[in-house]
């Protein structure tokens, strides 16, 4: 029986928003994810792997590559974080280490893989966590041209979107002083109508269609999750980051060093300075020609179909 989805039932209740912990996030790295959830993962994918040749996982799916590990099938890990900065050997070595022994592995559980993908511009990385050598770039789907239109986008993800406090509400309050069009997409498990009636040129939605949208933005506000980071470059369009846990510190300040966006405190902003930070990218130019001298590079890694020669040669 499948056990009930509670982000399938619109809630109007949204959690206090907690100081980003640094050390905390690199931790539930280790501890869970290289921990239950790894334990987990490697119990539902090995049984699969009897008439398989590859495993394909993402950078956080220490399982998966356990169970590839476990049955000789080689593990191709695609990078999920565009900084690069939440994955740390030293930090996850002890448990990997954990994990192979309860599982009876006779080699190392290799978290990048046998072969590592990478589907971010290199620029995207923070330098201080490169990729490895042989890691293989790929390009991600281009999406539409950037057409900007001076419209605006707002999310917050389907995660942290129920733990913002009263975020919403004060880019609400800030983007109600606009003169231009707002679209702000709240997640699946939240009501828009909690949020009251909005002025005319304001859409408060549970989904919008991303690709669609931000590249015809002029600005767009998100979480800092790499997606958004990586989509709102692709659209051409300079990004407000409110970094509230998992990787999203690490893509605001790479956001921040590559000057492509502006980065505020998700608990602290009040209105006039999300309005504010609005208006100046809404018409500076230099950022947006930063952001698109970004997506040329993201647009100059290989094909995907480049990728295709190194898992040939995996399997053969």
């Amino acid at each position: 029986m499948a056990r009930p989805d509670r982000r399938t039932e619109l809630s109007d209740e949204i959690s206090s928003l907690a100081p980003v912990n640094i050390e905390a996030e690199l931790s539930v790295v280790a501890d869970h994810f290289a921990g239950a959830a790894a334990r987990q993962s490697a119990a539902a994918v090995e049984p699969e792997l009897a008439d398989l040749d590859l495993v394909v996982c993402d950078e956080l799916d220490f399982g998966a590559m356990a169970a590839g590990r476990s049955a000789g099938v080689p593990v191709v890990v695609v990078s999920v974080v565009a900084s690069g900065a939440l994955v740390r050997r030293d930090r996850i070595g002890d448990a990997l280490d954990r994990l192979r022994a309860e599982l009876g592995l006779s080699q190392p559980i290799r978290y990048r893989g046998d072969l590592f993908v990478v589907p971010f511009a290199p620029m995207m990385r923070d330098p201080r966590f490169p990729a490895p050598e042989d890691a293989v770039w790929m390009r991600p789907d281009a999406g539409r041209e950037p057409e900007p239109d001076g419209s605006l986008v707002v999310t917050l993800g389907t995660e942290f979107n129920t733990e913002s406090g009263d975020l919403f509400d004060r880019i609400l309050a800030a983007i109600a002083e606009l003169s231009f069009p707002a679209v702000v997409a709240v997640g699946r498990d939240l009501d828009p109508a909690r949020f009251g009636p909005q002025s005319s040129h304001v859409r408060v939605e549970q989904y919008v269609d991303l690709g669609a949208l931000v590249p015809h933005a002029s600005v767009v506000l998100h979480h800092g999750g790499s997606g958004l980071f990586l989509q709102s470059v692709l659209g051409g369009a300079p990004q407000i980051v409110f970094p509230m846990g998992a990787d999203q510190p690490f893509t605001a300040k790479r956001v921040q060093q590559l000057g492509v966006g502006l980065v505020l405190d998700p608990i602290t902003a009040p209105p006039v300075d999300i309005l504010n930070a609005i208006a100046e990218l809404h018409s500076d130019a230099d950022t947006r020609t930063r952001v698109l001298d970004l997506r040329a590079e993201t647009l100059a890694l290989p094909e995907p179909s480049a990728v295709i020669p190194y898992l040939d040669a995996l399997v053969r």
